[in-house]
């Protein structure tokens, strides 16, 4: 009985920790409080910190009561059982980082920096409060998301209807896409022949003047110009940007119908079939970006077939029959497309090939050699192909290197806070070195704290010397304020873990405000109003809860992060497999130029995350 007792008051404190986290603001201005405390007495600086309390709580509002309510229910209803299988630290360490990027996210959102925890010791003691009650949240909900996902796993799919054997069963590739071109149609139709960004304009421009460089991957800017002079030869060069449309569409819908068709062979159950169909036709963000012709589409595209295939290929592993030349010519394709369209794709493949080889190695290398052989084959050559394209076939055909700087955005972006910060600190000699690399003089007005570019776009460095020579200047200077350069580089990546505070913006024309290029790509007038309303209604809908939960960074990225913790506790390592490519691209994301809401550079964990739950199904139904 004591211990009953004992785990309900735990129970309730934990649920007024959680309260408390989701109430209070530690954006409040409380200089004056701490100025009227400044010199005074116990009593006066005891009144003061309770002031400060009751500034950052907030004013009695019906809406924050029946939340609070909401959350003591939910505290109450949902029991603290752990899943069978499934050590706890699996639940609790992806909820200690939800709460550390919660609370460290909302203090780099307001001030750019984590002074909101660390300016003295009242915020220090609310943050640490705060941080208990997101982690006693995330645990009581990451522990009922993986009880319910296991006890699912145990589960046999019973008898359905007409209408879901049709769309599943029977029909398992082409009944999902149709309903998915059906669901998208009228994004298509809308934004004909579809939308442009910078970059893709960028990319044309390069080359009709023939400066092709690798600053944009040149497989899909020499495919996107072609098609377009395919499509002028048929008619316009706005067919042709329609063609370009239609062919990442293809690519990305069959990517998704594949899921779905693997989805039928793991049994996955219907429910989260249509899941992830619902996910995939009612999010906003799928439609509105995939109708803009751009290279992160085939890119993601790409991605999700390696990720389905690597899945499938861990699955069917201890299969005696060695890969058919389908599954070989697949996995070659799609590590040709995840390298080829966008730079940093190299990275992905050369990964999911190690780890694939290694995996066949150490499970069938001895039992299966034949088997294993295929596997190497079907990596292997990919690996080779895109090595060789990237140092002999691109330099050959005159293809400029962009050089190094698009890799060195979390050095030069602690550089830059480092001289705005510390600048005084600065010697002349180090000046002068990180000059021959960067434009010292105007560094500190250049730095953005949330993008990498206006930095980056200074590098000038000639010789590897001089590189050398600032490399040892960034270590000195990373030794003497450690902090600095942490705050540099969780500030350009934060957003890539934190959940609140921006929306979305799609883009719904085809030309650009000074961006024009040489191919003439019209939209119809007549629909200029229909992609108006279009965008408030796709603006509107991502704000809902639920359906915006899927579009968002901070969240596909802790659904990742949960997922692996599971799989390393539930000693189902093998399936790191199927997602290391995935987990390669978050972390591209993070040693990438920017967050600034450019949800796109995130979109291959984003899009595969509707299948991620019938994976996890499937990987649970072994225990």
């Amino acid at each position: 009985m004591r211990k009953e007792n004992l785990n309900s008051v735990i129970n309730w404190i934990c649920a007024a920790l959680a309260c408390f986290a989701l109430m209070v603001s530690m954006n409040a201005d409380l200089s004056g409080i701490s100025a009227e405390a400044a010199g005074g007495g116990l009593w006066t600086l005891l009144a003061a910190n309770i002031k400060k309390l009751e500034y950052i709580l907030p004013t009695f509002s019906y809406r924050d009561a029946f939340f609070a309510l909401m959350i003591l229910f939910f505290f109450y209803k949902v029991p603290c059982r752990w899943p069978e299988h499934v050590p706890r630290l699996s639940c609790r360490i992806p909820a200690v980082l939800t709460a550390f990027f919660l609370v460290f996210g909302y203090s780099f959102r307001y001030t750019n920096s984590w002074d909101l925890i660390f300016m003295d010791s009242f915020h220090l003691l609310i943050s640490g409060v705060v941080f208990a009650g997101y982690y006693v949240l995330a645990v009581r909900l990451f522990q009922m998301v993986i009880r319910y996902l296991c006890k699912k796993a145990q589960e046999s799919n019973t008898s359905c209807g007409k209408w879901t054997t049709l769309l599943f069963e029977t029909h398992a590739f082409a009944g999902p896409l149709l309903v998915i071109m059906i669901f998208w149609s009228p994004y298509i139709l809308a934004k004909f022949p579809g939308a442009s960004m910078p970059e893709t304009l960028a990319e044309m421009r390069q080359f009709y003047w023939g400066t092709i460089n690798n600053y944009y991957p040149p497989l899909h800017t020499i495919m996107l110009s072609l098609i377009m002079q395919l499509g002028n030869l048929l008619g316009s060069y706005t067919l042709g940007f329609f063609l370009n449309l239609v062919l990442q569409l293809a690519m990305l819908l069959s990517a998704f119908s594949y899921g779905f068709l693997l989805m039928k062979r793991w049994k996955t159950p219907y429910l989260f079939r249509y899941l992830a169909l619902g996910i995939i036709c009612m999010t906003q963000f799928f439609p509105m970006e995939s109708t803009v012709v751009e290279k992160d589409i085939p890119y993601t595209a790409c991605v999700v077939f390696l990720m389905l295939l690597l899945a499938e290929l861990v699955r069917t592993i201890k299969d005696s029959e060695p890969l058919s030349k389908k599954q070989i010519a697949g996995l070659i394709l799609v590590c040709l497309g995840t390298a080829g369209f966008r730079n940093e794709g190299i990275y992905l493949a050369l990964v999911s090939a190690v780890a694939a080889i290694a995996y066949g190695w150490s499970v069938i290398g001895k039992e299966n050699l034949k088997k294993w052989k295929s596997i190497l084959v079907a990596f292997l050559i990919p690996v080779v192909l895109i090595l060789g394209y990237q140092k002999v076939l691109l330099p050959a055909c005159g293809v400029e290197d962009n050089g190094p700087k698009e890799a060195l955005s979390i050095p030069f972006q602690q550089t830059a806070r480092y001289v705005r910060d510390y600048g005084t600190e600065v010697t002349a000699e180090e000046a002068e070195i990180i000059g021959k690399v960067l434009d010292y003089e105007n560094l500190a007005e250049l730095y953005d704290p949330i993008t990498s570019d206006p930095v980056k776009y200074t590098y000038h460095a000639e010789t590897t010397g001089e590189l050398l020579d600032y490399f040892r200047v960034w270590a000195i200077q990373l030794v003497k304020h450690p902090a600095n350069a942490v705050e540099a580089t969780m500030n350009n990546a934060y957003g890539w873990f934190y959940q609140e505070g921006y929306t979305q913006n799609y883009m719904m024309t085809s030309r650009i405000d000074g961006q024009d290029v040489r191919w003439e790509i019209n939209q119809p007038t007549k629909l200029a109003g229909v992609r108006q309303v279009m965008e408030r209604v796709a603006k509107l809908l991502s704000r809902v809860p639920v359906l915006n939960w899927f579009e968002n960074a901070g969240m596909v990225s802790m659904m990742l992060i949960l997922l692996v913790a599971v799989w390393i506790g539930a000693g189902r390592k093998r399936y790191l497999v199927a997602v290391s490519p995935l987990i390669v691209a978050v972390l591209v994301c993070i040693a990438g130029p920017t967050f600034n809401y450019q949800m796109r550079y995130i979109m291959p964990v984003m899009f595969s995350v509707p299948f991620l739950a019938g994976l996890f199904v499937q990987s649970m139904r072994e225990l």
